[in-house]
């Protein structure tokens, strides 16, 4: 992978840890604004915490993403950027287009989520 490659991932996963980050506060704004709110009857508080839950569900995801992230930024920057983290092989372009924070190859992924019998 060249210089300029290597650029633009770090454009790109820059771009998205902004964008998560922002959804994230955001929906943590909303939840706050929602426990100020006095809650009317039993079918009001299940909704709410249901909203709750949805949103906790979604933060967890989104920070692991940010994690994901962080991690692929640091690999950029010790040169690491695009090895797969399991047979140190390439990573494929078209992978890291479709999830630029990739930590393995696909051959490596499919073989991890293959099921154990």
């Amino acid at each position: 992978m060249n210089k300029k490659d290597m650029a633009n991932f770090k454009k790109i996963l820059l771009q998205k840890k902004t964008e998560l980050l922002n959804k994230v506060n955001n929906a943590q704004r909303e939840l706050d604004n929602d426990a100020d709110v006095n809650v009317g009857d039993e079918i009001d508080t299940a909704s709410l915490n249901s909203e709750k839950e949805m949103y906790f569900e979604l933060a967890a995801n989104d920070k692991m993403a940010i994690d994901a992230i962080n991690d692929a930024l640091a690999k950029i920057e010790k040169g690491k950027y695009g090895k797969c983290e399991c047979c140190n092989g390439e990573i494929s372009i078209e992978r890291l287009k479709a999830i630029p924070w990739s930590r393995y190859c696909i051959q490596c992924q499919e073989e991890a989520e293959r099921p154990r019998k």
